[in-house]
Order: structure tokens, then sequence, then C-alpha cells
């Protein structure tokens, strides 16, 4: 680490780490139990991000509007690992990002739009803003985005009661883990 860094400035670098990787889940150890580079890696990140709690959530802001696709995607996994999405360890909150997560659940990538309908729905009730971009998203073409917007509709609670059509029509859908989540 560079001494006297700023928080603001750390955080950037933080998730600066996570670019040409992807933070989504997956095999971080070998059949003998010995932890991967990558995954060592991604637990790195994610450590040094909760350390720096609220403060890293503007620079994971900043990179939900980066060119890169998996930089965005990978933003929107590390919100939903910090805001207790994969864990027990100790939660950051990241209410702040809404208004982005919101413009998020209109990306052209379907796994966008998901991951922030998900960090959405790791916010809870305080995510109410977001109700009237989730039940768009509960029409979305893709199966994980009607999945992930019905989860936090659900997790909104009763403060998504204005979702409660898109809810009934998408215990029709042709998915069974859409019927499911919704």
């Amino acid at each position: 680490p560079i001494p006297d860094m700023n928080d603001s400035a750390k955080a950037k670098e933080i998730v600066e780490c996570m670019r040409g990787l992807s933070m989504q889940v997956s095999a971080v150890a070998r059949s003998d139990g010995a932890i991967l580079p990558e995954g060592r890696r991604k637990d790195e990140i994610i450590r040094k991000l909760r350390e720096l709690g609220k403060k890293s959530v503007p620079a994971l802001i900043l990179a939900l509007k980066d060119p890169d696709v998996q930089m965005r995607r990978n933003a929107e996994l590390a919100m939903i690992d910090l805001s207790g999405g994969y864990n027990e360890k100790q939660k950051v909150d990241i209410r702040e990002a809404i208004p982005d997560l919101i413009e998020a659940t209109e990306d052209a990538d379907k796994d966008v739009r998901a991951w922030a309908a998900h960090a959405l729905a790791e916010i809870g009730p305080d995510a109410k803003p977001a109700v009237p971009a989730l039940v768009k998203l509960t029409k979305d073409p893709e199966e994980g985005p009607r999945n992930d917007s019905c989860m936090a509709l659900g997790n909104i609670g009763p403060e998504a009661k204005d979702a409660l059509p898109a809810l009934r029509a998408d215990l029709k859908d042709p998915n069974a883990d859409v019927r499911r989540f919704a």
C-alpha cells in the first residue's frame, strides 16, 4: 500500500485490482484443499474493501459505469458480498449505491442487470426507490434478471406492494425458477 493514501484513493486502487478478474464465485480450492491463486486474490480484494467499509462504496459505484462489462459485473458482485450476500461477515452499508444500481438494471448485459437487482435485494426495505425498475425487470427477456428482481422485491417486503401485479404475473412464467422466486 502507498503510505498516506486517502481512503478514496485506496478504494479506487483496490477496485482496480478486479480488472481482468471475474469476482464470480467459482472453484477457489483444488481437490486437495489448497486455495487457488485466483481465489486468494478475490478474497484479498473483498477483505480490503470490507476493511474500508462504506468508504469503498464510491469506488464501486464508479466501477458500475466502467466501459468494461466485467468491471461492472465485479462491482456488483463485490457489493453483494460486502452487503452480506455470500457470508456471515460484517455487512457494509451500500445504500448510497441505490440510484446507480437502479440505473444498472437497464444495462445491456444480462448479468449486470441481474446482479444489480441482487445487490438491491441485499439492501432490503431501504431499496424501495428501486421498485419501479425492479417491476420492469420482472419482464426481462432473460431468466436471471427476472429471478433476481423477484428476490429483490421480496426482500424489500411490504414497501414493494406496488409490485404485486408483476409478481402475480411471474407466477405464470414459463421458467420454474422465476415462478419459485415470484
